[in-house]
């Protein structure tokens, strides 16, 4: 579990499981959900009153509309200014578009991404209306913020996933994150809006470094 992660997050993610009393069982297949629990290949079950089916991510169906090549996670291919590969009148941001975002990297499906490639494909929906130049899509770093929940929260940065923080201190970004930072400004305030809209990334939480998870293994 947190495989995905990468080597340097997966020895903290492990952790953090076993703390908290979380079993954790890799190399199976499941094959059906009864009311009893979760049957296995091989006619072992799991007894469960609730199962959890976790199963990735996937770009709303109406991307296969534009006529375009998509990517695995069916997902629309943009340049770097939003504009649709192959469709240019059409701008696009979010989950349903793969944007280039530094050499060998394109766009994740998080509001980490999401919400900057929203800002930069508006601004530059209404520069194209008016002939004015359009701008890159510019995100200089790459994090992951992730809730282990009473154990806190393992923050990395990198597409390596560098362990930079971990417990109370990561806890403290992520409750900002998901509480403040993906939410408008409150208020209606007109100056507030179109501010927070600004073609731009946001100023990363400086979070600082937990000594022991500097540490860990790779």
């Amino acid at each position: 579990m947190g495989s995905g992660l990468g080597v340097h997050a997966l020895p903290v993610i492990e952790a953090a499981l076993a703390e908290l009393g979380v079993e954790s069982r890799g190399g199976l297949e499941a094959v059906a959900v009864t009311p009893e629990g979760l049957e296995l290949r091989g006619g072992e079950t799991i007894p469960a009153a609730t199962v959890v089916w976790c199963a990735g991510l996937r770009a709303h169906p109406l991307t296969a509309a534009f006529g375009v090549d998509l990517d695995r996670l069916g997902r629309l291919p943009v340049e770097n200014t939003l504009r649709v590969i192959g469709v240019p009148e059409v701008f696009d941001a979010g989950d349903v578009a793969r944007a280039p975002i530094d050499p060998g990297h394109d766009s994740v499906m998080s509001c980490q991404h999401g919400r900057p490639m929203g800002r930069f494909a508006g601004h530059n929906v209404v520069a194209d209306l008016l002939g004015q130049p359009l701008l890159p899509l510019h995100i200089p770093t790459y994090v992951t913020v992730v809730d282990l929940g009473p154990c806190g929260t393992l923050y990395t940065e990198g597409w390596d996933r560098q362990v930079v923080a971990t417990g109370a201190t990561a806890k403290a970004t992520k409750r900002l994150i998901n509480g403040v930072r993906i939410y408008p400004p409150a208020g209606g305030d007109r100056s507030a809006l179109l501010a927070a809209a600004a073609p731009e990334r946001q100023t990363a939480q400086a979070v600082a470094p937990t000594p022991t998870a500097m540490t860990e293994p790779g």
